[in-house]
């Protein structure tokens, strides 16, 4: 495999041009101050004329900890010869650090070190799995902007008792996502459905946050009104928030609980997943009785 480094390569390519403006030449003193990007292909074509480069045969792209694999590569570039985008064509698989994108399609723009990614765009940072329409990465904040999207995000295995209503990873489906690697959060916003095991949450919002491990540490809505729906349970609140790496579900602000003619508030309910259970701090219950038969 040919190991060229852009830049260079598109330098000695290049036939001799006008000097450069002063808007260009202040732009390729900005770009001479990223790191370069080197593509390593079988093959190389320039087309100096429309100021492109086409790299195939399989096409590895690295500009600092980025490293991006296609089968073949357009780059566009300015009249110093300095890199301005790189059409990844055919799947592509984006790796920086620990995380892992992967898409059908891909173009990286170097002035902002935005990475857009569309067709079956997925972000995968160990059993953490976030899936959606559209995906723009940011290589220099590390953080993940995803349309229509879901999210799994591994979760606290519930004790083995009956009833595995918390069993497997807390599932967020939205309308956006913004995933902060740097500052270990994920927001979904734009209306929210969290299920774990047989239970479901709606709100209008949620972020989670991880440990120093990057382990589920807690997820808590915000924006309006929650409801949950568990099996017969009917549940609703202010706000509610997912504690114990999702292992209990707490509902404060006015929170009320109904199972079929039966309802109970208080003032903090937790939902214990995978027991089956509930609890109410400060209960009050109202439990209908059936209407008495008439003797004659």
């Amino acid at each position: 495999m040919k190991s060229l480094l852009l830049l260079a390569a598109l330098a000695a390519a290049a036939p001799a041009e006008a000097e450069p403006t002063g808007d260009e030449r202040n732009g390729a003193t900005a770009q001479a101050q990223k790191p370069p990007i080197d593509l390593r292909s079988e093959t190389l074509v320039v087309e100096h004329a429309r100021r492109r480069a086409v790299f195939g045969g399989g096409v590895t792209a690295v500009r600092g900890d980025l490293t991006l694999t296609c089968p073949e590569v357009v780059a566009t570039y300015d009249a110093g010869s300095q890199v301005r985008e790189v059409a990844c064509q055919g799947p592509v698989t984006a790796t920086q650090g620990d995380r892992t994108m992967t898409a059908q399609r891909g173009v990286f723009d170097n002035s902002t070190g935005l990475l857009t990614l569309e067709g079956e765009p997925t972000l995968t940072e160990g059993e953490r799995r976030l899936v959606g329409a559209s995906l723009v990465y940011d290589a220099n904040a590390r953080t993940a902007n995803l349309t229509d999207a879901t999210g799994e995000l591994p979760a606290a295995e519930a004790p083995d008792l009956p009833g595995a209503a918390g069993r497997g990873p807390l599932v967020v489906k939205a309308a956006r996502i913004l995933h902060d690697l740097a500052n270990q959060r994920t927001t979904f916003d734009g209306g929210i459905t969290a299920t774990r095991g047989n239970l479901t949450l709606t709100a209008p919002r949620l972020v989670a946050r991880y440990d120093d491990e990057g382990e589920l540490a807690s997820a808590a809505t915000s924006g309006g009104k929650v409801r949950v729906v568990q099996g017969e349970r009917r549940g609703q609140a202010n706000h509610a928030t997912f504690t114990g790496g999702a292992r209990t579900l707490v509902l404060t602000g006015e929170p009320q609980i109904t199972e079929n003619a039966s309802s109970l508030t208080g003032t903090k309910v937790t939902f214990l997943l995978g027991q089956d259970r509930v609890v109410v701090d400060q209960p009050r219950a109202i439990f209908p009785l059936k209407a008495a038969g008439v003797s004659r």
